[in-house]
């Protein structure tokens, strides 16, 4: 159902509810205490969706260096595996070389790079020597190639996609992974085609030496440009990044996309431009994240019309309805041509909150991006960090020389999501008879390809809710997480009604 049918079919209700007596408070009393109703229509169909993912940035540098092999086959069966979420997208981190450039306070902020710089005759300042793959040492980056190789054991990675938070170093003005200065467009112009061929070189020796070893079929994205809005740059940078003004990144895009194709003709490979990692999808104008200035300037290129999908981050919008109905409408009106790609989200703030209401909190994010965005795939920001923030999935404690990993709750509720749909599952129409959404409960169903339906549920409240589900299926399983179970699994006959426990998500799948 669109935004704008969503607000009518709203208003209509409460109309009703006036003119007929009843009243909202009558209304309010029934969802909050009577028996609500899901009712799941297959024959309404939605986006396809393309599954669920995590990067591997930063942490994998130290992680895939240590000397335990089982425990970081356990790391990556918890992400990646049948046991653990059963993540089908791996986000590969393409380093700019910020370890040789730049002194960050984290020095993981910086990634190593496979180019060897001393290859580069600065004088001359010869920039084909990226395109040279003798150029590159690929013994470097070890570690996170290592954890890559483990995550593809586990069979289950069918899309990977190399994205760069910088170009490297020497492709720089003011040869640093940042800007030198906050807004700086600092990739050189007369550099756009290097840093494409060395995206390109990367990704190819990757995919030809190492991905194509466990499935010639996985689908390879390549995302040169992340967040481009930010600032990226000045004293306070603490990490690779690079701002891009909106026809500065259009115009890049454009060689990007022309070396691309010319190198998939020349090489007999597949790969894919992936665009533009937006920082989140707000389109009011005090934000300044000019979203619609970007699509703007796309749009003026050729390869825009080539492109099946936007990828955007969650970051800003949060739990927002608002900020997503704005976008969905934009997008709706502007480019309903173009599918939604979520490709980064955490929460950003400080600790590491293992309860339940920062899970259903993430959650909520995910939710209301399938459902209100109808975005293709969801992935989050790390999928393993090593604590004091929330940004991981897995969280990785090495004391004393002891590694142990620990879950929140946020791990958890993501699998109820990525472990019962698939890639080809399709979402389809949950038409909940609280249309107002005054009693905390959201869904989102999905027909998956072997036949069965999938129907993820969110209780917000502290209370207890009891609802009723109407699709015909005959058996049940019904998996639910809260403060105090994961992932509890109960198989069952259909009776039609469920109880939700109060902060609670539970995942239903039905089948005949």
């Amino acid at each position: 159902m669109g935004k704008k049918k969503i607000i009518i079919a709203v208003i209509a209700v409460v109309c009703t509810l006036a003119l007929s007596g009843c009243g909202l408070g009558a209304y309010a009393i029934a969802v909050n205490y009577g028996e609500t109703v899901i009712n799941l229509d297959a024959t309404v169909k939605y986006q396809t969706l393309q599954g669920f993912g995590a990067s591997s940035a930063w942490v994998y540098q130290q992680l895939g260096a240590i000397d335990d092999s089982q425990f970081k086959d356990r790391a990556m069966e918890m992400l990646y595996g049948d046991s653990g979420l059963a993540l089908n997208t791996f986000r590969y981190n393409v380093g700019a070389g910020g370890v040789e450039s730049d002194a960050y306070e984290d020095p993981l902020r910086g990634a190593e790079s496979y180019f060897i710089a001393s290859r580069f005759d600065k004088v001359i300042a010869n920039y084909s020597v990226f395109s040279d793959e003798k150029n590159y040492d690929f013994t470097r980056d070890a570690a996170v190639r290592d954890m890559l190789e483990r995550a593809l054991s586990t069979e289950n990675i069918d899309k990977i996609v190399f994205f760069a938070n910088s170009p490297h170093y020497l492709m720089t003005k003011n040869g640093k992974t940042h800007g030198a200065k906050e807004n700086d467009n600092n990739l050189k112009e007369e550099c756009y085609e290097a840093f494409s061929e060395y995206m390109l070189v990367i990704v190819n020796y990757l995919y030809r030496n190492l991905i194509s070893q466990y499935d010639n079929d996985i689908k390879i994205l390549i995302s040169p440009v992340n967040e481009p809005q930010w600032k990226w740059g000045g004293e306070g940078a603490t990490q690779e990044g690079c701002h891009y003004d909106p026809k500065a990144l259009a115009k890049f895009y454009d060689v990007f996309y022309k070396t691309l194709c010319k190198y998939n003709s020349q090489h007999g490979t597949s790969f894919e431009m992936d665009i533009f990692e937006s920082g989140n999808y707000q389109m009011i104008k005090s934000v300044n994240t000019k979203f619609n200035q970007y699509m703007t300037e796309f749009a003026k290129y050729d390869y825009f019309d080539k492109i099946s999908h936007i990828s955007v981050h969650s970051y800003g919008a949060d739990t927002s309805e608002f900020y997503r109905s704005l976008f969905a409408e934009y997008m709706d009106k502007n480019h309903p041509r173009l599918d939604v790609s979520v490709t980064e989200y955490c929460t950003l703030e400080w600790g590491v909150d293992t309860g339940i209401d920062m899970g259903l909190r993430c959650g909520k994010v995910i939710m209301r991006d399938l459902t209100m965005l109808d975005a293709v795939d969801w992935n989050h920001w790390l999928s393993i960090a090593k604590g004091g923030y929330e940004d991981g999935l897995v969280y990785w404690y090495d004391n004393d020389g002891v590694n142990a990993l620990d879950t929140t709750k946020r791990y958890y509720v993501l699998g109820h999501f990525s472990k019962y749909t698939s890639k080809g599952s399709v979402r389809i129409k949950a038409q909940y008879s609280d249309i107002l959404g005054w009693n905390g409960v959201e869904s989102a169903a999905f027909a998956n390809p072997d036949g069965s339906i999938t129907l993820v549920v969110i209780n917000g409240n502290d209370n207890a809710r009891k609802i009723k589900i109407k699709g015909g299926f005959e058996n049940v399983k019904e998996i639910r997480t809260d403060n105090s179970v994961d992932w509890q699994i109960k198989e069952y006959r259909n009776g039609g009604k469920f109880n939700l426990p109060g902060k609670s998500i539970t995942t239903y799948v039905f089948t005949k």
